[in-house]
């Protein structure tokens, strides 16, 4: 299916594995111009060469340290200027530290603030003067489906991208008017290297087997299986699309059916 992207300019952050990768090869396939961003531009270069072989010739990797919050705007623009605009925009962020409430110290939670919330926070208010000037755009965010349903040991997580939620609600609010639709993106486990990173830490932490540990994140999804991150690209995609032009404000589950909200 022809999604009609092609031409069209996105941004990717922290695309160098994961559901970032695979988001970005779904735009990318799709002719998409895709700027992929991360701490190493040499660690995206694989990425960029791949994203030029299934259809994005004017892919690029930019730098981009999400906590240094003062260089996300220039990032943002020099990236607009050089793709000709920007149209999509997917706030991924990395994983803060798992376990349980009383051993995250305040120091870990004001590093999750500003390594996850905060990002977004300066890279929506880069992207949408340049979304307004096209006359539209689309920003996702990937949160997790303990937006929905909180996980054990995942405490950090779970509030601050629940705070991402009512930031992507407030935006779509403010701005559907001007076709710039917000959603969330809510994952379950799928797999990836974070996945692997939460499996060898509940063995660690609580002297699981892998078969037990992997049984944590597993046994509440109907479908017993980890996701395919290519399956969550195929989403961004289509929410990225002209079909993605009446859905805004929602936070949706990719999750196996983990979730047991509607």
């Amino acid at each position: 299916m022809d999604l009609g992207l092609k031409g069209k300019c996105a941004l990717v952050t922290a695309a160098s594995r994961g559901l970032g990768r695979a988001s970005a090869l779904a735009l990318g396939a799709e002719g998409a111009k895709v700027a992929v961003a991360g701490r190493s531009v040499a660690a995206l270069e694989e990425l960029v060469q791949e994203l030029r072989s299934v259809g994005a010739p004017d892919a690029m990797a930019v730098e981009m340290d999400l906590a240094r919050h003062d260089t996300l705007r220039p990032s943002v623009d020099a990236v607009a200027e050089r793709l000709g605009g920007l149209d999509i925009f997917l706030g991924n962020t990395g994983g803060p530290a798992s376990g349980p409430f009383l051993d995250v110290s305040r120091e870990a939670w004001e590093a999750g603030i500003n390594e996850i919330l905060l990002p977004l926070v300066d890279l929506s208010r880069a992207v949408l003067p340049h979304m307004r000037a096209a006359g539209g755009g689309r920003i996702m965010y990937v949160t997790t489906v303990g937006v929905k349903m909180v996980q054990p040991n995942m405490v950090l997580s779970d509030s601050l991208r629940l705070a991402i939620v009512g930031l992507a609600k407030s935006l779509s609010i403010e701005f559907a008017h001007e076709n710039i639709m917000v959603n969330c993106l809510c994952p379950g486990p799928f797999a990836t290297d974070r996945m692997e990173d939460l499996i060898v830490a509940s063995m660690e932490r609580d002297g699981l087997s892998r078969s037990d540990a992997e049984a944590v994140w597993l046994d509440e999804v109907p479908a017993r299986k980890f996701g395919d991150p290519r399956d969550f690209g195929a989403i961004v995609a289509t929410l990225a699309s002209d079909r993605g032009g009446f859905i805004t404000g929602t936070a949706i589950s990719l999750d196996g059916g983990k979730s047991r909200a509607y």
